[in-house]
């Protein structure tokens, strides 16, 4: 029996609805009976021998963001272990409840709109990064926004410190940096590149070229990575922000930006000519 998706049964909260899945995981939105307070659970079940890795990433999630304190970052705040006998046969994680859709199922379908949500995005990142930590798996995924237009970042089961170098190649295909395949260093430009191959994805709709590319059901690896450019597919898009997103998913992290807020200081400006320019705008 798949015991992921069996009925929860939380003392001092109420189940309300079940709201997805992921590996091993399914995530619920419930009550707490103290005050009423909406949050979500993530509930992550052993099923096999090896699932420890699964147990390691939301362990990972909950050490990691309980150290930031940003409005764009999801919030956890307690993770319980459940003992079948001898063993924990479940954790809960216990997390802010974050109504909205991701920019994966809802792709932005203006320019602006875009911007303005990477530019929130940016700046959790910013945070991050100050506080020693990179994500390692900005997707569009990973970024949902809300009905008004709140945008949060999420999943930091991958996330880790500046300069860790991992064991194992960990990632999303499409999205995934050159470094990351490779198992080399990862730092603030590892997200950069995450970053902007969630942007050009979010600018049109088609995935990047990387080293480690989702092909149907399969995994292989990249031969052409030619890349074609944003405004070529997207004509709305400026050609300051199509520079801005190849300078990104540069494959050598010495040629990306330096650093996120380089990354915001361009955007910002990006966004300041498209309100400027767009139609019905007043003319200074």
């Amino acid at each position: 029996m798949d015991r992921s998706r069996t009925r929860l049964v939380i003392p001092g909260f109420q189940v309300m609805d079940y709201l997805g899945s992921g590996a091993r995981s399914t995530i619920w939105r419930v009550r707490d009976c103290r005050d009423n307070s909406i949050y979500a659970l993530k509930r992550i079940v052993r099923e096999k021998g090896d699932d420890g890795r699964f147990f390691g990433q939301a362990t990972n999630e909950f050490e990691i963001a309980r150290r930031f304190d940003h409005p764009a970052i999801r919030k956890c705040y307690r993770l319980n272990r459940r003992r079948w006998f001898f063993s924990v046969s479940e954790l809960h994680l216990l997390m802010e409840f974050c109504p909205g859709s991701s920019v994966q199922a809802t792709r932005p379908k203006q320019v602006l709109s875009v911007l303005e949500i990477f530019l929130g995005v940016a700046q959790a990142l910013a945070h991050m990064h100050a506080r020693g930590f990179i994500h390692a798996d900005m997707k569009p995924n990973n970024i949902i926004v809300g009905d008004d237009g709140a945008v949060k970042i999420i999943d930091f089961g991958q996330s880790c410190a500046l300069g860790t170098i991992k064991q194992r190649i960990q990632g999303t295909p499409d999205f995934i940096a050159p470094e990351q395949v490779l198992l080399r260093p990862l730092d603030a430009r590892t997200d950069i590149f995450n970053f902007g191959a969630a942007l050009y994805w979010a600018l049109t709709g088609i995935p990047i070229p990387t080293l480690l590319p989702k092909m149907t059901n399969q995994v292989m690896m990249a031969t052409d990575l030619r890349l074609r450019p944003v405004e070529e597919i997207n004509p709305e898009v400026p050609a300051g922000l199509s520079k801005l997103v190849a300078d990104c998913i540069e494959m050598e992290q010495s040629r990306r930006p330096s650093s996120v807020r380089e990354l915001i200081g361009r955007l910002e400006l990006i966004a300041h000519t498209c309100r400027r320019n767009a139609p019905g705008a007043e003319k200074t």
